[in-house]
């Protein structure tokens, strides 16, 4: 990871502005229950920090994984519902050319061996730095290779994680941190990432690839 985007996953964007992708405009109409994937209401934290973000023919909202020493981390919308719970359902794609290799050993001290992958992840309360404002998805996620899925995760306790690994069953605390969190969303997403952390970044070497994601809902 560049020197740029460490500092940038560190301050995790916490003044909007700097992450956005342009000026915002008037999006289109969407069911109740799904994101807008219109690219100006997306966002990242990525090197570089201006990422590309498009909409494809069908709609749907996609990006090129950009070559190593880059780096996709975050990407996430920035104007979800307020309050969820239900079932979150996320539909996504990846395409490839070449003999592409995911690549998350993006700094020296990520040392463990788990694969890239991408998961999706919820954040809270003003999109603030703390240890329970940010649950990812665990251990339900989509390792990172050509093909397509569909994610549906239950919003419930056991299914999510927190900064630090803890999921909201693991004491009173984290369930009522939790619970605090589903009521206070700021925005939803999907982080990238392997070796030891979930968010930390991937980039691509030995060839391309595309991350189209076709669908992002609650229900």
């Amino acid at each position: 990871m560049t020197p740029a985007v460490a500092l940038q996953v560190a301050s995790l964007c916490l003044i909007a502005v700097s992450c956005a992708n342009g000026p915002v405009t008037p999006i289109e109409a969407s069911p109740a229950n799904a994101l807008s994937l219109q690219a100006n209401v997306w966002t990242t934290i990525s090197d570089p920090s201006d990422f590309r973000l498009e909409n494809d023919q069908n709609g749907s909202l996609a990006f090129d994984f950009p070559a190593d020493p880059g780096s996709m981390n975050y990407l996430y919308n920035t104007r979800p519902p307020r309050s969820i719970g239900g079932v979150m359902i996320v539909s996504l794609r990846v395409t490839t050319t070449g003999a592409v290799v995911f690549n998350y050993m993006t700094e020296p001290f990520n040392t463990c061996q788990t694969p890239a992958h991408v998961r999706p992840f919820i954040w809270a309360n003003a999109n603030a730095s703390g240890d329970n404002d940010r649950w990812w998805s665990n251990p339900a996620s989509y390792q990172l290779a050509a093909g397509s899925t569909t994610l549906t995760i239950p919003l419930t306790p056991g299914r999510w994680s927190n900064v630090n690994g803890t999921f909201g069953t693991s004491s009173p605390a984290a369930l009522a941190a939790f619970t605090a969190a589903l009521r206070n969303v700021s925005s939803l997403g999907l982080t990238f990432g392997g070796g030891c952390f979930f968010g930390h970044g991937i980039n691509v070497k030995g060839g391309t690839a595309r991350f189209v994601l076709s669908e992002y809902r609650i229900e």
